[in-house]
This record gives C-alpha cells, structure tokens and sequence, in this order.
C-alpha cells in the first residue's frame, strides 16, 4: 500500500523509502512521464516508446495501485478479441523530502535519479529525430558551471523549485486561453538540474563574470555569437573547452587528462578560442608534455550566447549541430558526476523535468522565465564570491542545466488539464 499523505503537504504526494525503490525503475518512471502530458494505455506506451505489453501493463496496474494513476476510460479492443483497454492519467506529484532522501543508500539514490535521466534523455531524442527539438526559434537549451557557497546554493534550487511549482499553473492558464481561442498546443517538455560537479574545490582564481545587458544588434553584444562564427563553436570540443573553463583556469594538457581528445587537436583548439577572443592566457608554466615545454593556463574571457535574432539566421542544420554539442558537452558532465558521486552528493539538489501542454503566451512566459535564470546566474556566483572572500568558505561547484523545447506533436494532448494542480505529476527530489 502507498504510504499516508502528510497532512500539511495536501500538494505533494512524499515517498518512503519503500516506495522510492519501487519508482526507480526506467519503465515506471517513463510511464509517469508520459502520463503527464496526456492519458494513455499500455498498449498506447508500447507503440510510442516501446517495451513488452505485458511488462508494461504491470507496471501500470502497479502505478495505479500505488495511486500515481487512475483509470479514466475503458475501451474495447486491445491485442485479444473482446478484450478490454484501460486508459490512465497521473493524478499525484511524486517527490522526495530531505529527510526520506537523506534515509536512502546510495544505490537507491542512483537508481531513482538515473530513472529519471533516462527517461528524460528519451525525450529528448525523440524530439531530436523529430526535428521538433530546435523547431521553436526561441527554445531555451543551457548548461552552466559555477562556484557557489551555500547560500547561493540554497538560493538556485529554491529558484528552480518555483518554476517547477508554477508549471502547472502555466498549463491550466495556456488550456483555458486555448479552449477560447481554439489555438493549436505546444507539447513541451521542460527540464532543470542543478547538482555538485566532480571537480576539486580549488576554484578559479578569476573574478565572477558580471551580469550581461544584450541588445538587439548582435555585432554589439560582446558575448553573442554571430551567424558567421556559429560553425566554429559548434563542435564538441570546443564547446566543452568553453564550459570547464567556467569552472576553473585550465591548460589543454590538464583539459586532455580531465575530459580526453587528441593533444595536437585539443591544443589547436584552445589556440582557436583565445584567437577569436573567447578566452585568455593568464599564466605559462613550465612543463607540459615536452621535457622542457611551456603549459599555458587559460581563463574564459567571453560567455558564448546566442540572441534569437541570429539563431533564426543560421540554418536549419547548423542549429542542429550546435544543439547536439551543448547537449552532448551536457550530458558528459553528468555522467562524469554520476561516476564520481557527486550528482546525489547534495541532498537537496534539484533533478526535474515534465511535459506540458502550452500555447504561444504560456511558452513565451516560459522561455522569458528561463532566460531570467540563466542571466541571473552571474549575480548568483558573484555573491557568492564575496561571501566566500570574506569567510573562507569552500565553494560548491555547481552544474545547472536548463531546458525547454517542442516535443513530437500528438493528437492525445488533453485539451485542457486536471485544475487540481497539485496533482501534476513530475518526478524529482525536493526540499
């Protein structure tokens, strides 16, 4: 049996350390997921994501006893004659708080959160074959490296909590707008993470960056990229050089022994970004990988950006290309946090993401809402700065990650969700 509601927590459904093992599993996790941008049956989830209809259907009919879902129509047919197919929507907001995740092993941590990486990657590639992944211009995809102390720690995940709070909010809002206007819905998926980074504490000796004001005119913005030099960053390499620069100073050796790739490439391209003014030399050490050779430690200079009029300049597959680095650069980081055990070493960090219907007013609030965080996050790392100057406190090096995009359009979004928005389902942890 599901465990009792906590009485003050009428808005959220808390799972017990017994449950906790029975939701992190790849399957159940998806099925949540996909119950929460519309209702659907097993044999529906098969043709869509895949997986054996009778496993499936187990793992529903589990769902269901356990109360995350609920049957809301029965249909006749099925695979059998005269069978009958029973459609399911979400009807609880899973998560975990502080004390009953802090009471997990670490194996039940890693479970449930690579459950919810999984299906979350899922989405994301489904989207991408789609081509729906970077078909709204104005899509926010975002993935950044700072040094916090604990208050600005504390700060970012309550940050990101508000806006998953407010999803549901956003949704009924775009449905009841929709029913009046007859407004076709965007199927959007929306993901935030923020955990610890596996790197050394010794951070960056640079000052924080200060919080950019972008104009209209891309030539004028000293951090956006043009249309012209969008190619050149588009690479995997170059990009992830960009983002562990973030974190700390570096040299290419020292990158080449963190992350991999070839020497001679790799120092070509920390050669490229400091000559196209991305970063910069602030010391030479001797040593390197010849006896007697010179390492040079490079710092970020400029923060790659991209102002939506020069993203809808670029074509179609260069935009693409450069969404497929930012997430591959991404995805490498959380891996390289999983393998370490810093990803769950938090226990409050912020792991999410939920699908939701929306219509052009709630999707333009949404990416204002998100670009807003990404800005602030300069702010947030020189505040930190100086309470740590101050304290001598160790930071916390800290990933955020941000998301929001078109998912593949389907006829089974519900034309408007359940107004009790606390039962919107979404899986993550929480404080």
């Amino acid at each position: 049996m599901v465990p009792e509601m906590k009485t003050n927590e009428a808005a959220a459904f808390v799972i017990s350390a017994k449950m906790a093992k029975a939701l992190a599993d790849p399957s159940r996790a998806r099925i949540m997921m996909e119950l929460s941008v519309r209702p659907m049956s097993p044999s529906q989830f098969v043709e869509k994501v895949g997986g054996e209809l009778t496993r499936v259907s187990s793992c529903f009919r589990q769902l269901a006893e356990w109360d995350f879902i609920e049957v809301i129509e029965k249909r006749s047919g099925g695979q059998r004659r005269g069978a009958i197919e029973h459609v399911y929507r979400s009807i609880q907001r899973a998560h975990f708080d502080t004390s009953t995740w802090e009471g997990l092993s670490p194996g039940h941590k890693d479970a449930f959160s690579s459950s919810i990486l999984e299906s979350y990657i899922a989405r994301i590639r489904e989207a991408i074959e789609a081509r729906t992944f970077d078909q709204e211009l104005d899509r926010h995809l975002s993935w950044d490296g700072i040094p916090l102390d604990r208050t600005a720690w504390t700060e970012l995940n309550a940050r990101l909590d508000e806006i998953l709070d407010w999803l549901p909010a956003l949704a009924l809002e775009a449905a009841e707008r929709m029913a009046k206007t007859g407004e076709e819905p965007i199927p959007t998926t929306v993901g935030m993470a923020a955990f610890r980074s596996p790197v050394s504490a010794r951070v960056a000796a640079q000052p924080p960056r200060q919080p950019q004001n972008f104009t209209a005119d891309p030539e004028a913005v000293p951090f956006a990229i043009s249309a012209k030099m969008a190619k050149v960053v588009a690479n995997k390499w170059r990009s992830r050089i960009l983002m562990e620069l973030r974190i700390r100073p570096l040299g290419p050796t020292q990158f080449i022994k963190r992350v991999g790739g070839g020497e001679s490439y790799i120092h070509l391209c920390f050669r490229q970004l400091a000559k196209w003014g991305y970063i910069e030399v602030i010391e030479i050490r001797t040593g390197g990988s010849r006896r007697g050779g010179k390492e040079k430690i490079y710092r970020l200079k400029q923060r790659a950006y991209f102002d939506t009029q020069t993203w809808e300049r670029l074509p179609r597959f260069l935009r693409d290309e450069f969404s497929a680095s930012i997430l591959q650069s991404y995805f490498a980081r959380v891996t390289e946090a999983i393998n370490a055990g810093t990803f769950d070493a938090e226990p409050d960090r912020h792991l999410s993401w939920d699908g939701i219907a929306l219509d052009r007013v709630a999707w333009t609030e949404l990416i204002r809402r998100l670009d807003e965080v990404l800005d602030w996050l300069p702010v947030l790392e020189g505040d930190a700065a100086r309470r740590m100057a101050r304290t001598g406190e160790r930071p916390i090096p800290t990933t955020v990650g941000l998301a929001a995009f078109r998912v593949p359009k389907t006829s089974e979004i519900p034309a408007k969700p359940d107004s009790r928005t606390e039962k919107r389902p979404s899986l993550r942890h929480m404080e």
